[in-house]
């Protein structure tokens, strides 16, 4: 059975989304992703008025996600899950030393439900995504915070103090 890399950036950091379903969820590293940024930029399906987590190019850009493995099975079970993502391969590299260490899968949307609206992000995600950041470390928290947009292109680390009930962690 082949094993893949996948970078995990928004609810796929957390403990408590995907990685209960995989048998390698104790084995994260926190990468760096560069020539993407993280934007909550995707309306969710079946009508719902809110936003989650999307990648899009933006060659100046980075943000921190976390790097596992998962095996061929696992990855069936995550096209099933994230089935309006694109799949694809992009470079990741060490959190520390910011060496580039090789290409593994993320999930990314290009079109098909891209908000047009800039709606908030929806609450219940944002906060087990930012939780997820925190509970790694308080330097990937901020880091997340600092790297992570909403639709409306605000920065997380500014957008949260006007919007108080998204932050659990105050």
């Amino acid at each position: 059975m082949s094993k893949h890399k996948l970078i995990g950036y928004g609810s796929l950091i957390s403990h408590k989304s995907f990685h209960p379903s995989s048998k390698h969820s104790k084995t994260i590293t926190p990468v760096i992703i560069k020539g993407y940024k993280r934007i909550f930029n995707i309306s969710e399906k079946k009508g719902k008025s809110a936003d989650i987590l999307n990648l899009v190019k933006s060659k100046n850009s980075k943000f921190n996600g976390v790097l596992f493995e998962i095996d061929d099975f696992e990855l069936e079970k995550l096209r099933k899950r994230e089935d309006w993502y694109n799949l694809e391969k992009i470079d990741y590299y060490d959190f520390e030393t910011k060496k580039k260490l090789g290409k593994a899968i993320a999930c990314i949307d290009y079109f098909l439900f891209i908000d047009k609206k800039k709606k908030l992000p929806e609450k219940n995600y944002f906060i087990l995504c930012r939780e997820a950041a925190y509970n790694l470390s308080e330097e990937f928290g901020r880091m997340w915070d600092e790297t992570t947009f909403t639709s409306g292109n605000k920065k997380i680390s500014v957008w949260i103090k006007k919007h108080k009930g998204y932050d659990t962690l105050s």
